[in-house]
């Protein structure tokens, strides 16, 4: 036999959730048998699923004097079953092979163990205490017990293997549960264990070892992954392979980020980085020794063993690889006078926290050195503040530590990859991505590598803060969650414009999600639908027979229970109540894309809170459609007055209806035959009075007005109407239209006497000399507002930069196809940064 470290060997660990079943049993044993093929290899395994837990378990009610026995009575029945229907399938002999173990040998073995196990927790329940020894071999029988049944399975197919004991493998130092592995006394010992090895298969329990005495040791909770690299390092092998239940190191926790992706590569001192901070792929521990080798470790999938998985050598790039997430954390507030220019106060802080046996997961000084914040786990922070408070008493008393206080419940982030120290402005998208969701960042901590960034963040709200910088930094396609209030022609229109353009957006790397739709009576949610979307093409039906009742605390809690990073309200209503609740829904934490243009001609103190509210929540109120439609009137007058321009004067031609009124006029038209028209063309409101009364364009002038800078209320605003106040009384609308008949008369003559003198009637709305106005006027013919009818809209901007001409804005201004198209457009605004490519 060569000696091992001639040898090509291999270091497989195999464990966890792999390990539940019989099942799971036959396939590590065809893993074991496909990966032996050519090359000798050791294989580590961990216990079954959840023993090591039972096992803990067991031991601390044996020393509080509670029932440990019915825990040892499941362990024993659970891997004694498993034994038997192993034994069950041995045959006695098979063709060409010779049986090497006796049929008996690992029920002995077993059974000795279950034994030894029981006196243990006998002995620790008659003396109410255990030694961190004794404690050691409790918690390190399951990998014993599970790599026996391992074992037997290979034998019983007929296998070859080599299993080798706890004292046969690493020596370590330090506490008995949580050991430190001698590299050089292990690679001794291991080659003389495998000295007289004849098998390319050798199986060996993780987690457990020895001292330099032989005395039993283990090596820290979930240590099987260790076990593997320092054995790797022992054999010299040529690479460490874990096998897990998942495809290898992910960008993030698959379970908290859907569209997590598998990385193929990841660098000795990214996986740390991440292992450290919370993911579970790997054990922290484990990467050093490989790292220090330069053994490459792979992490692939037990159950697709042909799936390349993710490999971890010292080869990196330029990328940013991941994000980690460590919840259960406090934060630990040290501050006053006497810190500033003391020598040892930061040494005293982790001398008595390493006494008191608590670890220091992260550190933030701030420049003042005023105070110092200390990460502990939340477990053991009233440790950590009795160890203070009491090292620290002498300053407290005389105020030079103002105070020692915690902050719970929070949780670690932390942004992971070698090429984040050659990317800018990566820290400044990391928070920026993170404010978007209007969480609160409590620290933030980066380590001189440039490797990590760390933020705290409250644990109930991390999943989305990850969510949030994961779609950031990973994301390929962009998500924008709406839900729709009012689903009547506009919005209608828009579910039908979005549905059209999926495929459009999907290749510009944007995908909208319709998350809910509700009118005046129902509440759609789309957690009714498999996709978590609701489906466009039956909306209708889905909002009838699924509905739920409809208020706006509902409508409000779709972002936290869907858990939406920059969601959307979209308000295609014409309702005051809805508009009341903006401030609610901006601080909440979602976008309003508004065609409804009540909120922004209430109060000029709630146009003020509006946008107060969407600064401080970062978030976007948009509006486009309340004035043009689809023109865009909102922006190219913000565009003006952020370039410095100022407004001297405005004319402008805001209603569509009334642009076909007066147009009709022109053509000899009576009056009343007029809105006859527009109504039966489906321009005016059922009830033309709504139109005629010309408050829609004097809100429609409050908002330019407003946009422009000008301080003032609806009432501010002189109204003309185009028929009397309360003409047609309590008339129907059907009514009016006969009483409108009153009127030929006199706008026949206002049309001729304009006429005769080379102008039109047109309904305009005015700012002159800081006045609002909304009236009937004659207007010349060479004036920009004379040609428009048949339904436009015109705006004429007289302003610094634009005079004497003036800038004019011309189009449809009305109609569900339009608006809905502004309002759209409103929304692809939303997106946090361009996606366009």
């Amino acid at each position: 036999m060569k000696k091992p470290d001639s040898l090509k060997i291999g270091v497989h660990k195999i464990g966890g959730s792999s390990l539940r079943s019989l099942a799971d049993l036959r396939a590590c044993v065809a893993l074991i048998e496909s990966q032996t093929k050519k090359n000798t290899c050791v294989f580590v395994f961990s216990a079954l699923y959840g023993v090591t837990n039972q096992l803990q378990e067991a031991i601390s009610l044996a020393q509080s004097g509670g029932d440990y026995d019915s825990i040892w009575g499941a362990l024993k029945h659970q891997h004694t079953q498993l034994l038997d229907e192993i034994q069950k399938q041995t045959p006695k002999e098979i063709p060409g092979k010779i049986l090497s173990q006796p049929q008996n040998l690992a029920v002995d073995q077993l059974d000795r163990l279950l034994i030894e196990i029981k006196r243990m927790l006998e002995g620790a329940s008659l003396s109410g205490d255990a030694t961190n020894r004794t404690v050691a071999r409790v918690l390190g029988a399951g990998e014993r017990m599970s790599t026996l049944l391992i074992h037997a399975l290979l034998h019983a197919g007929g296998a070859d293997s080599q299993l080798l004991n706890w004292d046969e493998l690493l020596i370590a130092t330090g506490d008995p549960l949580d050991g430190f592995v001698d590299a050089q006394a292990s690679q001794a010992r291991l080659q003389q264990s495998l000295v007289n090895n004849t098998s390319q298969i050798i199986i060996v329990p993780g987690f457990v070892a020895s001292d330099a005495e032989g005395r039993f040791m283990t090596l820290g909770r979930n240590g099987s992954d260790y076990s593997a690299a320092c054995l790797a390092v022992a054999a010299a092998a040529e690479r460490c392979i874990i096998w897990k239940d998942v495809d290898g190191v992910f960008s993030a926790d698959p379970a908290l980020v859907a569209n997590a992706h598998l990385l193929p590569r990841i660098s000795y001192r990214e996986v740390l980085e991440l292992s450290y901070f919370g993911a579970k792929v790997i054990n922290a521990r484990a990467v050093g020794p490989l790292m220090a080798a330069s053994i490459p470790c792979e992490i692939r999938n037990i159950h697709s063993p042909k799936k390349p998985g993710t490999l971890i050598s010292e080869e990196t790039d330029q990328s940013i690889k991941g994000i980690s997430y460590l919840p259960d954390i406090s934060l630990i507030y040290i501050a006053g006078p006497g810190l500033r220019g003391t020598v040892g106060i930061a040494q005293r802080m982790f001398q008595t926290l390493a006494t008191a046996g608590i670890s220091i997961i992260q550190i933030v000084q701030s420049s003042s050195e005023f105070s110092i914040s200390l990460a502990v786990r939340d477990d053991q922070v009233n440790a950590a503040l009795a160890a203070l408070n009491h090292e620290f008493r002498f300053e407290l008393l005389h105020q030079q530590v103002s105070q020692i206080t915690s902050l719970q419940g929070q949780a670690i982030i932390s942004l992971v990859g070698d090429g984040m120290k050659h990317r800018r402005g990566v820290a400044a998208r990391l928070l920026s991505a993170v404010a978007a969701t209007s969480i609160n960042i409590v620290a933030i901590a980066q380590g001189p590598s440039e490797r990590a960034i760390a933020l705290v963040v409250d644990v109930i709200e991390a999943p989305l803060a990850i969510k949030a910088c994961h779609d950031e930094f990973f994301a390929d396609l962009h998500y924008l969650d709406v839900v729709l209030i009012g689903c009547g022609l506009v919005g209608s229109e828009l579910l039908q414009q979005i549905e059209k353009q999926q495929d459009m957006l999907t290749d510009q790397n944007i995908h909208i999600r319709v998350r809910a739709i509700c009118n005046s009576k129902k509440l759609l949610l789309s957690e009714y639908t498999a996709a978590r979307e609701i489906a466009l093409s039956d909306w209708q039906t889905q909002l009838e027979t699924k509905g739920e009742a409809y208020d706006w605390q509902a409508v409000i809690g779709v972002k936290q229970q869907m858990r939406l990073i920059n969601p959307t309200i979209i308000d295609c209503t014409a309702n005051k109540q809805v508009a009341e609740q903006y401030v609610k829904f901006l601080d909440a934490g979602f976008n309003v894309v508004a065609a409804n243009k009540h909120a922004n001609t209430l109060s000029q103190a709630y146009y003020q809170q509006l946008r107060q509210t969407g600064q401080q929540r970062f978030r976007k109120f948009l509006y486009e459609t309340n004035v043009g439609a689809g023109l865009p009137v909102i922006d190219t007058v913000q565009s003006l007055i952020r370039s410095g321009d100022s407004l001297r004067k405005f004319n402008g031609i805001l209603s569509g209806s009334l642009s076909l009124i007066f147009g009709l006029l022109d053509d000899g038209n009576s009056f009343s035959e007029a809105v006859a028209i527009a109504r039966e063309k489906g321009f005016t409101e059922p009830d033309p009075r709504e139109d005629l009364s010309g408050m829609d364009v004097a809100r429609k002038l409050l908002i330019i007005a407003r946009e422009t800078g000008m301080q003032l209320e609806l009432d501010d605003i002189v109204v003309e109407s185009v028929i009397p106040d309360g003409f047609g009384g309590d008339c129907t609308a059907d009514e009016l239209a006969v009483s409108l008949r009153e009127l030929d008369a006199g706008f026949s003559a206002r049309v001729i006497a304009a006429s005769q003198r080379g102008q039109v009637l047109r309904y305009v709305a005015q700012i002159d000399a800081g006045r609002c106005i909304v009236n009937i006027a004659e207007v010349d013919a060479d004036d920009p507002l004379s040609p428009v009818r048949d339904g436009e809209n015109a705006l004429a901007f007289y302003t610094d930069y634009y005079s004497p001409i003036p800038m004019v804005m011309r189009g449809y201004g009305a109609g569900a196809t339009v608006t809905a198209a502004g309002v759209f457009g409103d929304v692809l605004r939303t997106l946090r940064q361009p996606a366009l490519r």
